[in-house]
């Protein structure tokens, strides 16, 4: 199963699995061809047996949906994940989450090499192309696109996603709500949302309950739109209550918010984070803070324990601010037990032991750039 957001490049990666010399053993429905619509079990049988009668050869052609022959199957709803495929096939599947572009990626897109001395000989080539990355993001089409029309192309996903992932999925009428709300996260990505204080905010002039708001966030997470991020908690119960942390699929989709550089690169750290690990069920990313309001931007769990700590705070010239960072990190290192902490910055690098108010810790600096393209 490869799910993922639209047009994050999910088809070209399912015709990248096909056998060049033998392409007949191959069988692909795009269900969202007009031909196709509506297409129902005995519908596809019919498409079947039309491959058949092409192809008699061919006993166990690839993409059928029968035990015994391999099936591939793209989808743009993390509903199509959880629920309908785990539901149907009962642990027989493998579901690989297919994202926008890593900076990896975007640099080969960009025809940049970065491994090894090439990425010193490419820095300044690199960190304009990061520029680039983190303002219009990393869909395939995007990255590729002359800069006059990137934003037009993402305009044209948004509205798309608004209108099949959500508003047709669910048979959704009131179109403002909706709007409103995802309005909200293009303008407070990296940073926390409460249902309640969104009731609040709403009430007094649209006609919205508390499930409502809940329900259709839930919508646009499923629809890849954005991910809400719970607060690391040892119970179950204080992760659920706890307010969750936004966090928009491709930091490009900002530009119809409010643009922070900060923002996007958490964002951006947040989005490999998730990549990294994504077919790792044990692993976990979540933000952490304690009852002073001191805050880590992401714990990365494993099996409940935290196995790494992450600030991104891009400038560290400011002592204060420097002193802040690595007191925070510090607290959170012992109150969790976790040795292993890093900075990410713009461009600062090295190895601090740290030493504040009689707690230690050896932090890592780490240039955004750098750390991206870590394997």
């Amino acid at each position: 199963m490869i799910t993922g957001p639209r047009r994050a490049g999910k088809t070209y990666y399912l015709f990248s699995l096909v056998d060049k010399n033998a392409p007949e053993r191959y069988l692909y429905v795009d269900f969202e061809h007009p031909v196709f619509h509506p297409l129902t079990p005995g519908d596809f049988i019919d498409v079947l047996d039309t491959y058949r009668e092409l192809y008699p050869e061919i006993k166990r052609p690839t993409v059928l949906l029968d035990e015994g022959y391999t099936v591939y199957v793209t989808g743009s709803s993390s509903k199509l994940l959880s629920r309908e495929v785990a539901t149907h096939l009962r642990g027989r599947s493998l579901t690989y989450i297919l994202f926008p572009l890593s900076f990896r990626e975007f640099l080969r897109f960009k025809g940049v090499e970065y491994r090894g001395r090439e990425f010193y000989r490419n820095a300044s080539k690199i960190n304009r192309l990061l520029e680039e990355y983190l303002r219009f993001g990393a869909y395939p089409e995007v990255a590729l696109a002359p800069e006059d029309i990137k934003e037009l192309i993402l305009k044209d996903y948004l509205d798309v996603l608004i209108k099949k992932d959500v508003l047709e999925r669910h048979s959704l009428r009131n179109v403002h709500l909706l709007n409103e709300l995802l309005y909200f996260p293009l303008r407070a990505y990296s940073r926390y949302v409460s249902f309640d204080s969104l009731y609040r905010l709403f009430k007094g002039r649209l006609r919205v309950t508390k499930r409502t708001i809940a329900n259709y966030f839930s919508y646009l997470e499923e629809a890849f739109a954005l991910f809400l991020v719970r607060r690391f908690e040892r119970s179950p119960k204080g992760g659920i209550v706890a307010p969750r942390k936004l966090y928009l699929i491709d930091t490009g989709l900002a530009l119809f918010g409010e643009k922070d550089l900060a923002r996007d690169a958490e964002n951006a750290v947040f989005l490999e984070l998730v990549r990294r690990n994504s077919l790792k069920p044990s692993v976990e990313v979540t933000y952490w803070k304690d009852e002073a309001g001191r805050e880590v931007d992401f714990v990365v769990s494993e099996n409940g324990k935290a196995k790494e700590l992450i600030q991104v705070s891009l400038r560290l010239d400011d002592e204060k601010t420097r002193k802040k960072e690595f007191l925070v990190l510090l607290h959170a290192s012992k109150r969790l037990g976790c040795k292993s902490l890093k900075v990410i910055t713009l461009e600062e690098k090295g190895v601090e032991d740290v030493s504040l108010y009689g707690m230690r810790g050896r932090i890592e600096l780490v240039p955004l750039a750098k750390w991206l393209l870590e394997i």
